[in-house]
């Protein structure tokens, strides 16, 4: 086999790789422009129910404290996102109402032996 074979045999790989990526990019493209609207436009309606808390946490001094709360907040069911913010000693929850109540979460982080404030609803 001659060089030259070599290196038409090698572009033909990468000409199929490239063609495979571009095909990826160009389906992942197309999922935004409405072929898949049914499963985004689902999104809104199921998250409308959901009510958003702010808890302060007292007693959290390191990120491993945080990532334990989080870790504990988003176990409970009916929690769909947590966000803790180390710096502002506090866990933004995001849940839905007739699964899991704002008391069930602060006995969650009291649990852990930190303090847990009293939530405020966030719009």
């Amino acid at each position: 086999m001659s060089k030259t074979d070599t290196r038409a045999r090698t572009l033909s790989r990468w000409q199929r790789l490239l063609l495979l990526v571009a095909g990826a990019l160009i389906v992942l493209g197309l999922s935004g422009t409405g072929l898949g609207t049914g499963a985004l436009a689902a999104q809104p309606a199921a998250k409308s129910n959901l009510k958003t808390v702010l808890v302060p946490v007292e007693g959290m001094a390191c990120i491993a404290c945080a990532a334990s709360v989080k870790r504990a907040l988003k176990a409970i069911d009916g929690v769909a996102e947590v966000e803790v913010n180390l710096e502002r000693r506090s866990a933004r929850v995001t849940y839905t109402p007739g699964k899991v109540a704002p008391e069930r979460l602060v006995a969650a982080i009291n649990r852990l032996g930190y303090r847990a404030g009293t939530p405020t609803e966030v719009e």
